[in-house]
């Protein structure tokens, strides 16, 4: 049996100690990120925490539906054991019978079959293993990413690891490509901030005498390095401040059992970014259903 687990049931230790020993551990599933990134979450559980699935959600109308935080790419259902399509399809409609209608982001490891009252897309997103050693993972490296390293090193930019989560979101603020509220940016830093203080998260940078140019905020599990977010200044495009960023991230975590998660893109030149580096891509799926109108209707005809 399915039950669902509101955030103050859930046994933290117990958790995160099995979102760890699972074979698709991401940062985004453990309960320490969820309560940065989330404004309401909680799981449903099978006995003895055998199957969980992390389900963040929110209220309109008196009505709660299911939402994926931001910087939270994929959830899904974790286990010590083999997670097979059986599995997910019951978790799918205790979801489904839970919330009246959302949008839900399985991992990699989750192979979502189709199931009536349901939409699956699929995604992508790319990772680089980090074993090898930092030589043979330059070598991975496509001919342009290679350049681009260079450049960045000719043009004078210096690597740095002594870069705030103030300083960097503020370059964000200034530099982002869209127009985002006060609050948005006000989110960035608490939900950041949260996560550097529990060592979770990490920003590095480049500077051009003196002056940040270009950086990304990285958030750490056992398994995973994420590539959460990123800005660069037009001087820090132009000098490929970005492409020093990530190869010096490689080079001090080369030769470790460690996923360098960027994330996905639906954008060709983000995707050819990550690919230059040698990141492969692979699948995960996303759900979408509503079937809070049918409620409604079984209400009325019901008399209630």
């Amino acid at each position: 049996m399915i039950r669902f687990l509101y955030r103050n049931e859930i046994d933290d230790e117990r958790w995160d100690r099995l979102i760890t020993s699972s074979g698709f551990e991401t940062v985004y599933a453990h309960a320490w990120y969820l309560d940065a990134c989330a404004e309401h979450w909680g799981a449903l559980v099978m006995p003895g925490y055998e199957y969980v699935m992390p389900v963040a959600f929110r209220k309109k109308f008196g009505v709660s539906y299911v939402t994926q935080p931001r910087f939270c790419q994929q959830l899904g259902v974790y286990s010590e054991k083999h997670v097979d399509i059986g599995v997910i399809s019951k978790f799918m409609h205790a979801l489904k019978k839970r919330f009246g209608n959302g949008s839900y982001s399985f991992n990699e490891g989750n192979l979502v079959g189709e199931e009536h009252g349901f939409t699956v897309t699929d995604n992508l997103n790319y990772t680089l293993q980090m074993l090898p050693a930092y030589e043979e993972l330059n070598r991975s490296y496509t001919s342009n990413c290679r350049r681009n390293v260079r450049k960045a090193v000719q043009a004078g930019l210096e690597f740095s690891g002594d870069i705030s989560i103030e300083e960097l979101v503020h370059l964000k603020r200034r530099h982002d490509h869209k127009e985002q509220s006060d609050g948005h940016y006000r989110f960035l830093v608490s939900m950041f901030s949260e996560l550097n203080e529990k060592g979770k998260v990490k920003p590095f940078g480049v500077k051009l005498e003196g002056n940040l140019c270009a950086g990304a905020i990285f958030a750490y599990c056992d398994k995973r390095v994420h590539y959460l977010l990123s800005v660069s200044t037009a001087e820090g495009k132009d000098k490929s401040g970005m492409f020093m960023v990530i190869d010096k991230v490689v080079q001090s975590h080369s030769g470790k059992k460690l996923l360098l998660d960027f994330e996905g893109s639906i954008t060709l030149s983000i995707a050819r970014f990550f690919s230059g580096f040698g990141a492969q891509p692979y699948h995960y799926q996303t759900i979408s259903y509503n079937n809070t109108a049918g409620k409604f209707i079984r209400k009325m005809r019901n008399g209630k």
